[in-house]
């Protein structure tokens, strides 16, 4: 059984991985945010009815954050096995190389860009770092106010509370590998 500390800490993780603000939660779950913000500190135990609308805002079901993680200490994630996810608004592929779970404190993934693909989403915000590495191609990120024109073999690192978005400026698919503290969760 989770403790109130540990049920609040995977809501806040899932909800910063998401990049949702406690007031966001507040408008679409119905709960206000001080009260999220209690759960989240493991100073108050949501009640069922909370708890499910907190899920729901947040897309996923309530049991995934009930449901007591047993993942291994190790695990492998062979070729082929690798969960993919394709973003044809925004012209990438994402494959990601760690295995997700809940234990997880970092991701890899490996993301393919169109020529002149964009993520013209707004700017990503959340708590953490990131190492974004360039394997192939010529992609241009903005972070904060400064804009990174990085080619294969460049490397950037940065706390992920910047502002940040990418875009393949080559007339070639891009390909780079990267790193984030949380993880994403795919």
């Amino acid at each position: 059984m989770l403790s109130k500390q540990q049920l609040g800490a995977i809501i806040k993780r899932f909800r910063l991985e998401r990049n949702f603000t406690l007031k966001e939660i507040e408008l679409k779950a119905n709960v206000s945010a001080t009260h999220v913000s209690e759960i989240e500190r493991g100073k108050t135990s949501p009640t069922v009815g909370a708890l499910e609308r907190i899920a729901r805002a947040l897309g996923t079901e309530p049991s995934y954050f009930l449901d007591e993680d047993t993942s291994p200490n190790v695990s492998a994630v062979r070729k082929g096995e690798h969960r993919v996810l394709t973003y044809d608004n925004w012209g990438a592929t994402i494959r990601c190389l760690s295995n997700g779970s809940r234990r997880s404190e970092m991701s890899m993934l490996d993301v393919d860009l169109d020529p002149g693909s964009s993520r013209d989403l707004k700017p990503l915000t959340h708590d953490g770092e990131e190492l974004v590495h360039i394997l192939r191609g010529v992609v241009e990120l903005h972070i904060g106010d400064g804009r990174h024109l990085m080619k294969e073999g460049d490397s950037i690192h940065f706390r992920s509370e910047e502002p940040h978005t990418i875009r393949n400026i080559g007339d070639a698919n891009a390909r780079v590998l990267w790193v984030a503290t949380p993880p994403f969760r795919l």
